[in-house]
């Protein structure tokens, strides 16, 4: 789920030159985008959630928690489906990805779900503050190399300014296969006033919300480090290794 590299002007690009009736500047050949076009009120742009939010739910007054790099749909499904008192917005920054994850949400018949393209990092910024209830962060690219940690977007910089956007008693909750970035999270979430806690909020059901990469993982016996940390004052860390069965 690498979001991380995909630039501000590459994101949606196509799918808003399409929406506003602009001729693109390429010959478009991908099918998703075109099915894309068409999920108006389903699948929004960085610019349609700029001018739309949070009206883009039938219900905007419900809590919002976002699955950042939500693939296919399948979290944002399981968590509209078992919460219906929260709103989901999945982000992703591919065409066949939110497509995909779109269908589901139609299938399923939802009103608590939507979908974005769009990169976290670039929305965070424009999100009004205390608009957001939760983030689920699932196996976003670790960056192994020493070298290439900066590209990492799970930094104190960001959660600083996460901090403000989520509501009171807001929570990320962060899955990865990779120990020592899990590490580095536990280590500087409390830094930046969140405490690390052991459930989810009261009002998320409590599931394990198991997405196919960790399934994928499990199964062969790779061990999954998960985090949840909440807005509020930094206390003793709970650190949780989730093993197969």
């Amino acid at each position: 789920m690498n979001m991380e590299k995909c630039g501000k002007s590459a994101i949606g690009k196509w799918l808003i030159q399409l929406r506003e009736g602009k001729k693109p500047d390429f010959r478009p050949t991908n099918h998703y985008l075109f099915e894309a076009v068409e999920l108006r009120g389903l699948l929004y742009t960085q610019p349609e959630l700029e001018s739309e939010f949070p009206g883009i739910f039938k219900n905007s007054a419900l809590p919002l928690v976002l699955d950042v790099g939500c693939y296919m749909g399948h979290t944002v499904i399981e968590l509209a489906k078992h919460n219906p008192g929260i709103n989901v917005l999945g982000l992703d920054v591919k065409y066949k990805r939110v497509v995909k994850s779109c269908r589901k949400i139609k299938r399923e018949q939802l009103t608590n779900a939507k979908i974005a393209i769009c990169d976290i990092r670039e929305l965070v910024p424009i999100l009004p503050e205390g608009s957001v209830f939760g983030m689920l962060i699932f196996f976003p690219d670790p960056w192994i190399k020493i070298r290439h940690h900066k590209f990492r977007f799970l930094n104190e910089e960001f959660f600083r300014e996460l901090f403000s956007r989520l509501s009171r008693g807001g929570f990320i909750w962060i899955k990865t296969d990779h120990q020592e970035y899990y590490e580095a999270v536990s280590d500087f979430a409390p830094q930046c006033n969140f405490t690390i806690v052991d459930r989810l909020p009261d009002k998320v059901e409590q599931r394990e919300y198991r997405t196919l990469f960790e399934s994928m993982f499990l199964q062969k016996e790779i061990p999954i480090y998960q985090i949840i940390c909440k807005k509020g004052t930094a206390s003793p860390l709970y650190r949780a290794t989730l093993k197969s069965s």
